[in-house]
């Protein structure tokens, strides 16, 4: 993956569409931040004008977007390769591009079927308010954390 720029903000490789109002996956979004060494994320909150132009270049809707209850990862925004992946392909395509022991982590997690992945993704998305709550509006990123956010 080529490292390209978004809207201005430094080289990313991907950025992450998540729920701004679900403590699950603002806690991702946090430990994300935490353990990636080669500056290769950026996130935006699905509420954002920013995913919604992403999702609707891709013909995903907000009725789809909010029955999927999906996370979603664009590898090589803004580029003619630009892929959307949803449900258990984003956590494995983040631990693959976090690298070191959590790439070989990703990698056990693709050999498992897709559909078993799905399935275990699709629980988890389904119960993810009443694991961690939910925000009524979405958390605002530190000011060292602002370049990571787009939209």
């Amino acid at each position: 993956m080529s490292k390209v720029v978004i809207d201005g903000q430094t080289d990313a490789r991907a950025v992450m569409l998540y729920d701004g109002l679900c403590g699950f996956c603002n806690r991702t979004v946090q430990w994300l931040l935490k353990h990636d060494r080669y500056d290769r994320f950026r996130f935006a909150p699905q509420q954002s004008s920013f995913a919604a132009a992403i999702l609707a270049r891709h013909g995903i809707d907000r009725e789809k977007m909010l029955k999927d209850n999906s996370v979603y990862l664009v590898l090589d925004p803004d580029t003619g390769q630009e892929k959307l992946l949803t449900q258990s392909d984003v956590t494995v395509n983040l631990l693959l591009l976090l690298g070191g022991g959590w790439r070989v982590l990703g990698s056990l997690l693709r050999a498992i079927p897709r559909a078993v992945r799905d399935a275990a993704y699709t629980v988890a998305a389904r119960n993810r308010y009443h694991i961690t709550g939910r925000y009524e509006v979405c958390p605002v990123p530190s000011e060292a954390e602002q370049t990571k956010f787009l939209g």
